[in-house]
């Protein structure tokens, strides 16, 4: 099969009853996007796909907000009470011939273009009626009797989506479980039911289904984006260097061009990365006198203010000052009171460490200092 020639068909009209919230669990947001929006996202971007069609509820008043609406690759249908009538309005409304149809559940948001492209080369090798992600199973499991007797897990394992399967074989299939009223969870059990042959692949425990509340909020905390800082700065005779926006008095000041805060200027530059937006010296040249003895708080607002334009927003930061003197630890509480005003995020989401150099180089022989910090970002919600 050439490349771009693959039906797609995504189950949307589940109204989610386990999940307690007046708006389907599809449409909620995980760090700025809504469920369906990240699972629909791989189909678009597939280079095996032509043509999406994504079944929904008639009393659905949401699919037209979605930032896929408008696309042209995509058709919508009115799926039914059931999954298997859904997807079989989906495949009744395709008026082009195609050879496979890869179906996805909505509420599984971290699919990704690699499981696509795995489905379609197992199935294109296996010559399987269906080709399936599945994952192990790592917990425990007791059969649901009123003896509860554990079973042993490495004779069972977890089914996924996205699934592939030949289109004419599907469709076949899902008529025999609709005329004989079979109830098939997914379209591999459809496939089994008829008797015709599937082939598993290894899937990802991340390609979790959204069913409990508690799946968005883990989902919530993990999606991050990361970037690393490192700033280093001479030392010269003085009487105070500034950290994190709090003077501490000492015999050294800090050579910069700014007001030398090496603290801030390794946590923008994290901030900045994370954001893929560049380093420090882009926006705030040395070169340029209007930077002259800035300080250093107005780049993190920058930062900040870049961010809220990318509906980006911290999660947590972490950072560690090298240094032989002063000693950090008598002035962290008051360091992490400045950051935590200046980043708007909490003390608790703050890691501040100090460590030397072991009296090795530069750093080791009281003539800089330096930070490194890492930073995760989130999407804002």
């Amino acid at each position: 099969m050439n490349k771009n020639n693959m039906l797609a068909v995504i189950a949307a009209a589940g109204i989610g009853e386990r999940f307690g919230n007046e708006i389907p669990k599809q449409y909620l947001k995980i760090n700025g996007n809504t469920v369906i929006e990240r699972a629909v996202q791989p189909f678009l971007e597939s280079t095996h796909i032509s043509e999406i069609i994504i079944s929904v509820s008639q009393d659905d008043n949401f699919i037209q907000d979605q930032n896929f609406y408008s696309c042209k690759k995509i058709k919508y249908v009115f799926g039914g009470i059931t999954r298997q009538e859904s997807i079989k309005n989906a495949l009744n409304a395709v008026d082009k011939k195609y050879k496979y149809v890869i179906t996805h559940d909505a509420a599984r948001p971290n699919v990704t273009n690699k499981d696509i492209s795995k489905l379609y080369e197992d199935i294109t090798c296996s010559k399987a009626s269906c080709s399936f992600l599945y994952t192990h199973i790592y917990d425990s499991i007791k059969e649901v009797k009123s003896t509860d007797k554990t079973k042993d897990k490495d004779k069972f394992y977890l089914v996924q989506t996205p699934q592939i399967c030949i289109l004419k074989d599907l469709k076949a299939s899902l008529k025999k479980c609709i005329d004989e009223n079979i109830s098939c969870p997914d379209e591999s059990f459809a496939i089994e039911y008829a008797g015709l042959s599937s082939s598993k692949v290894l899937g990802s425990r991340s390609n979790i289904k959204i069913t409990e509340p508690d799946d968005l909020k883990m989902l919530n905390n993990f999606l991050v984006r990361t970037g690393v800082g490192f700033d280093l700065h001479r030392y010269e005779a003085g009487t105070e260097i500034i950290l994190g926006g709090h003077k501490i008095k000492c015999e050294y000041k800090i050579l910069a061009h700014s007001d030398g805060d090496v603290l801030l200027h390794s946590i923008a530059d994290s901030i900045l990365g994370a954001a893929a937006l560049g380093d420090i010296g882009i926006f705030f040249s040395d070169k340029d006198d209007k930077n002259k003895n800035l300080d250093s708080s107005d780049i993190i607002k920058y930062c900040l203010d870049q961010l809220e334009r990318l509906k980006l927003e911290i999660f947590n930061i972490d950072t560690t000052i090298i240094c032989e003197k002063p000693m950090i630890s008598p002035h962290r509480d008051k360091i992490l009171k400045n950051l935590s005003s200046l980043l708007h995020i909490p003390i608790s989401n703050i890691g501040l460490k100090a460590t030397t150099s072991e009296k090795l180089g530069i750093i080791g022989e009281n003539k800089a200092i330096a930070v490194q910090s890492l930073v995760n970002l989130k999407e804002k919600i």
